[in-house]
């Protein structure tokens, strides 16, 4: 059996999707509310997994093209040429 099968192909996001999606993060910092993140996770040859999280933006590294998403029971930075979607999360 192939260690590849059941793996996704990495998604295309178009430019519009990702500068919405830089803009989420950032304002998520800004005004200080929570996100759900949904990234590729890249396994083998530009197959993958879709990964979920929700939190808050902690830490944005410029340098390093990532950020730092923050819930109370994980961490995880993430990569923003991996985001495909990102949506505010609404409490209350």
């Amino acid at each position: 059996m192939n260690a590849d099968e059941g793996l996704a192909e990495r998604p295309v996001v178009d430019e519009i999707d990702y500068d919405e999606n830089c803009f989420r993060i950032y304002d998520a910092t800004q005004y200080d509310y929570a996100i759900s993140v949904t990234w590729f996770r890249e396994i083998s040859a530009g197959r993958g997994v879709f990964e979920t999280a929700w939190g808050s933006v902690k830490q944005i590294d410029a340098d390093e093209r990532r950020f730092l998403l923050v819930s109370d029971w994980d961490s995880v930075w993430i990569q923003i040429e991996d985001v495909v979607r990102v949506t505010k999360s609404y409490t209350g």
